[in-house]
This record gives structure tokens, sequence and C-alpha cells, in this order.
């Protein structure tokens, strides 16, 4: 990604014996998942500038020190049990998948990691939405950029930018849903190990090659509703309202408040947290898509996998048959 950017404004040092990949294809994609020649240099030049600037906010992120709100003093990165992470959209580890969400350093499991960005729409009026607004929701999604929440509050980003954003954590919509799992055959030794037992059984499946799964395959993160309370914003974080990268299609009626929301809510959001222990990687979370049973064949599109089977037919009442 920085040789994409240092060959674009021409910082590349010229004395370089590696061969440049072809970038002269209409389907090739950069490093930041990116397709510079099906847009216009305008708009190739205004992406460059916004990936400089998000690469050093990064940087500054990881960099700058945290003030302790408990003494009112400044904590070194990476000192005390202290963390610094960013995350940066970059070409996803998976083929022909385009734009993926990379951590930028270390986080521990359960921290939080993105928001989802977009419009907001709450269930009082998803219920009484129109035809053909509903209509949008079944049937205008591509890329799977709608997310319900489990109080069946809607999170809209499909127009929502990759590049161009005020927060940085601000690009959940953006996060791939992990690709299905890599199985390899074990070593003979092991193998043997685990079947010195089992010798006597089935012996005409000993010539069938034993398979396992790969470690850190499947979601890292995991969806979470976040309410942006009143009492997130007081005195000096008043200023931090700007980076909520929400806003309400249409905002709560007062009648619906939800009776477990002891503060007020400004505004109804969602992220992800850490599933465990990431560092410099791709984030994954389980989309959890709902079946198509119209579909011919398959339930699902080519590319998903169902990681939790189980939990999807209790989720979406399916039946393997």
């Amino acid at each position: 990604a920085i040789e994409t950017l240092l060959q674009h404004f021409d910082w590349m040092p010229q004395s370089t014996d590696e061969p440049k990949p072809q970038t002269d294809e209409e389907d090739y994609v950069d490093d930041f998942g990116f397709f510079p020649n099906r847009s216009e240099a305008e708009i190739v030049s205004a992406m460059r500038y916004y990936h400089v600037r998000n690469i050093v906010r990064s940087h500054r992120v990881r960099t700058l020190p945290t003030i302790d709100t408990k003494t009112e003093t400044s904590m070194d990165a990476n000192k005390d049990g202290h963390y610094t992470y960013s995350i940066l959209p970059f070409k996803s580890t998976i083929s022909n998948a385009g734009r993926g969400v990379f951590i930028d350093g270390f986080a521990p499991a359960g921290t939080l990691l993105s928001f989802f960005p977009g419009k907001v729409w709450p269930k009082e009026h998803l219920m009484t939405a129109s035809l053909q607004t509903q209509m949008q929701f079944s049937q205008n999604d591509p890329r799977n950029q709608l997310s319900m929440r489990y109080d069946d509050i809607l999170i809209d980003s499909r127009q929502s930018p990759y590049t161009v954003v005020k927060n940085l954590w601000a690009a959940g919509h953006i996060v791939n849903h992990p690709p299905p799992p890599i199985k390899s055959t074990m070593s003979v030794e092991k193998a043997s190990e685990s079947n010195d037992d089992q010798s006597s059984k089935d012996n005409d499946e000993s010539s069938n090659p034993t398979y396992h799964f790969q470690p850190r395959q499947g979601p890292n993160c995991v969806t979470v509703p976040i309410n942006f309370t009143e009492g997130l914003f007081t005195d000096q974080n008043d200023r931090l309202r700007e980076y909520i990268p929400n806003e309400y299609e249409l905002p709560p009626k007062s009648w619906a408040k939800d009776v477990f929301e002891k503060e007020k809510v400004v505004m109804h959001g969602m992220g992800l947290i850490a599933l465990r222990d990431l560092k410099d990687e791709e984030l994954f979370y389980d989309y959890r898509m709902s079946p198509n049973e119209n579909a011919k064949g398959s339930l699902y599109p080519s590319w998903y996998y169902v990681w939790d089977v189980d939990a999807a037919a209790n989720r979406w009442s399916t039946d393997d048959e």
C-alpha cells in the first residue's frame, strides 16, 4: 500500500530492480482494494489523498499518548497494559473480495474495534414503512450492508463511504464474512498417534486422509448493539458528538423507548468487538445471513459459508432436509 502511494506521487526511489505489477488492466485492484482504472483521474487523485490521510491518522492514533482519566496523566502506548490500535481498509486477503478491514496494532479480546455507519431505522418506523421502502430493503442490498440489531433497529450502511471518513473506526460495513475453512491433511505420525486406540476399527478407512482445520479461521469479531447515551457527551466530551457515524432516518417515537434504557439515548448504533486477541490481521465477522428459501439450489450465495449450523437453524428455523 505504501508503494502504491509512493508511485502515485512520484516519490518512489528510481533505483529498483523489482518488476512492476501490471497496473494498466481495467480490473486491476490496488493494495487498497480500489479499482483505479475504472475511475477518472480526479477521483483517483482524491482517493490517494485520503489513503495518505488515513494512514497518517492511523499512525498518530497509535503513537499519541492516552490520558488516564483516573490520574489525569498520559500513558505511553503499549506500557502498563495499555494497547493502541487503529483500523484501515486494504485489499482483502479473500480472492476477488475487493476491500477488507485490517487492524493496525494489537487489541485484546473484548475490544471495541469498529462502528457501522449509516442511517438508523427504529423498529416502529420499519413496521410502518411504505411498500416501496420495504422492497428497497429486501431487494437492493448487493453488498450486504443492511445490519439488524437484536432489538430490530436497522442500520443502513449502503450509502456510507469507504475511505472519506470522519471517524476512522467507522468501517464496520466493509468488514468481510470469513471464507470457508481450509482443511489440510495431518502428518502420518499425528494421524497414527490419534488412531492408536482405534487400530482394530474399520481397517478399510486407513487409506483415507485425515483432515483438520487450520487454526485462527472463522470470525474473529462479533456484532454488538451500541447506544450512544447523553452521559457520554458531558463537559469536554461534547465535541465527540461529531464522530457519531450515524443519523436517524426518522427519530424514535417517545412511546417506543426501551424499558432498559436508563439514560437518554442520543443515537442507536452498532459495532464490532474482538472475539480473541488480534494483531495486524484482517477482521471477519459472521454475517448470519437469512436463507433465501425461494432460491433455486443453495439457500445462500456461493461465497457464503455457514460457520455455526446450529445457531443458523435456531435463528431462522431451518431444517437439514
